[in-house]
């Protein structure tokens, strides 16, 4: 994954009154956070760090508090980092809050658990794990905010040291105290403030309905960010701002930072500006629509590798791999006779192989054009995801060219050139039938069709050609059905799957029925490596990947050999 930013709520929380700090983690190490955001690709994901993958700041005051994430606006930035302490269990983080109406604010909302949380904002790299969780591996811290829920869940407030307005002359020089008069709040003040609020709220309300047609020759604007208040009544907005709050804050208090939103937010939304047809390029500008871009196929099913995959792999060295010789192995449980000693039997094993891992690997060219023009990160997913298709296919491939390389035995008798569904059908029923009469012909749990016998036992019927052997809607007198949509055959409880991979038809003659232990395949995940060999005309995006496989015990395999030509 490249470089991003991003912000995690997190960990434990304090507030010391006397000194106007906050204290607690400020992310924790090892938990993974609730769904995020990401910054640059936009999709959702969760997050965790672990100890020694984020880099904090030599001086902690570099570290800014804001008050929620809004880093535009200077009011929301109320305080330093004082302490920053990597420990076991996460960061440490102690903040000194500004002496600010805001400051006031946030110390008296945190003592009273409204904020209950630090939010970490790290810059860096992640990659993507096994269980769909980006984990860090070289981040660095950026910023905090204090907020109200954490995106981790063990982040609550441990504290608050907050002394408010009224602690604030104490702290400061005598000849640096404030004088002046109070405000004062009559009962006439506040009928007009709400007379106010009103007024406002149905000015907001007519503009929801507002309805303005899109296309060649009208006017078009467009909203860039959610605004800073909500008025659902279910939810806060995510600024964390209160619009009656702040009005009465501003109206009451004097509160400038209060004034400012007000006047910011009823500048924006109650005043749109609109624009001629003849400026419609300015908001339109003619761009890339990678969300538009016709991607190849879908993957297509993987019956075989899935089948046999054994897990992935944690190394790429070669390995060794054995096996009980069965026909030199004689090792057995017999009737014992009285002062007779046990003749000594045999163990052998077969001459094994090493399996070596091989690789596989893809590179593409994305030019800066596509990038600067709306196409990047859209365009780098649309890559990924062919990587992975085509990676899948792969794997696929692989696995039916293992199988088809290893010396297997027919399943009962040969199936004759050309031969009918239904004696196709026969003749695989009798050889399923045979494998019950073997020691271990329980083993064998799954079968998979090549397109020729396959499309064969899906269309066949009986004699008179008005029954199908193996019908979508099963009645009860046949030995098997055919699953919705031809997804496989049931035969006699036996499920042939349609396996692409074995050959086209006419190429290759081999279906199989096989038990899963039989073949053994493993990979090391397809592995993302970004913006290679950067350059101002474009970048490089590749992938690279190992594969392994061995045919452990072909004596779990059984071919089913057949030939549609007439």
């Amino acid at each position: 994954m490249p470089d991003q930013t991003l912000t995690f709520t997190a960990a434990s929380f304090a507030v010391d009154k006397e000194t106007r700090t906050l204290t607690g983690v400020l992310l924790p190490f090892n938990e993974v956070s609730r769904p995020a955001r990401d910054a640059v690709t936009g999709k959702v994901a969760r997050f965790s760090f672990a100890e020694g993958t984020i880099t904090l700041p030599a001086d902690p005051n570099d570290v800014v508090l804001n008050y929620g994430h809004d880093g535009k606006s200077l009011y929301t930035q109320v305080g330093v980092a004082t302490e920053l302490t990597p420990q076991p269990a996460g960061v440490l983080a102690k903040f000194k809050v500004a002496r600010t109406p805001e400051g006031d604010r946030v110390l008296a909302l945190a003592e009273d658990r409204v904020l209950k949380a630090f939010s970490a904002e790290v810059e860096g790299e992640f990659s993507a794990g096994r269980d769909g969780v980006q984990h860090a591996k070289a981040t660095t811290l950026t910023g905090a905010a204090v907020v109200p829920i954490p995106a981790f869940t063990g982040a609550q407030i441990t504290s608050v040291a907050a002394s408010a307005a009224s602690n604030k002359e104490e702290d400061m020089p005598e000849g640096e105290k404030e004088t002046g008069a109070v405000a004062t709040f009559s009962k006439e003040d506040g009928t007009a403030l709400m007379a106010q609020v009103q007024s406002l709220t149905e000015k907001i309300a007519e503009l929801e309905n507002v309805k303005i047609p899109v296309g060649p020759g009208t006017a078009q604007f467009q909203v860039v960010e959610e605004p800073i208040y909500r008025f659902e009544g279910t939810e806060g907005a995510p600024s964390g701002f209160d619009f009656a709050t702040d009005l009465l804050a501003a109206g009451k208090d004097g509160d400038m930072a209060a004034l400012a939103r007000l006047q910011k937010f009823t500048a924006e939304r109650l005043s749109p500006e609109f624009v001629t047809t003849a400026g419609t390029t300015a908001v339109n500008q003619p761009t890339y629509r990678p969300d538009m871009f016709l991607g190849q196929a879908p993957v297509p099913a993987s019956p075989l590798y899935d089948y046999f995959h054994k897990g992935s792999l944690n190394s790429v060295q070669p390995f060794f791999w054995s096996k009980l010789d069965r026909a030199a192995t004689n090792a057995m449980v017999r009737d014992h006779a009285e002062g007779v000693e046990p003749t000594p039997d045999d163990v052998t094993t077969a001459t094994g192989t090493t399996v070596t891992p091989t690789p596989v690997s893809g590179k593409v060219h994305i030019t800066r054009e596509v990038a600067d023009q709306g196409g990047n990160p859209v365009v780098s997913g649309l890559v990924w995801s062919e990587f992975e298709r085509s990676f899948k296919i792969a794997l696929e491939t692989r696995t039916a060219d293992l199988i088809n390389a290893a010396v297997v035995t027919e399943l009962g008798a040969a199936i004759a050139v050309g031969a009918t569904g239904l004696a196709a059908g026969a003749a695989v029923e009798a050889g399923l039938l045979g494998l019950q009469f073997l020691a271990d012909g329980f083993r064998f749990s799954r079968a998979f069709g090549h397109v020729d016998l396959y499309t064969k036992l899906g269309l066949a019927t009986n004699a008179a050609g008005d029954e199908k052997i193996y019908p979508i809607i099963n009645p009860q007198n046949r030995d098997g059905q055919t699953a919705s949509k031809f997804a496989f055959i049931d035969i006699a409880g036996y499920n042939m799957y349609p396996a692409a991979s074995l050959g086209a038809t006419g190429v290759n003659d081999k279906s199989y029925v096989a038990d899963p232990n039989a073949v053994h395949v493993w990979n090391s995940g397809l592995q993302r490596l970004d913006k290679l060999l950067e350059d101002v005309e474009g970048w490089d995006m590749g992938v690279f990947a190992y594969f392994a496989g061995v045919v452990y015990d072909v004596t779990g395999l059984r071919k089913i050999t057949y030939n549609a030509a007439a």
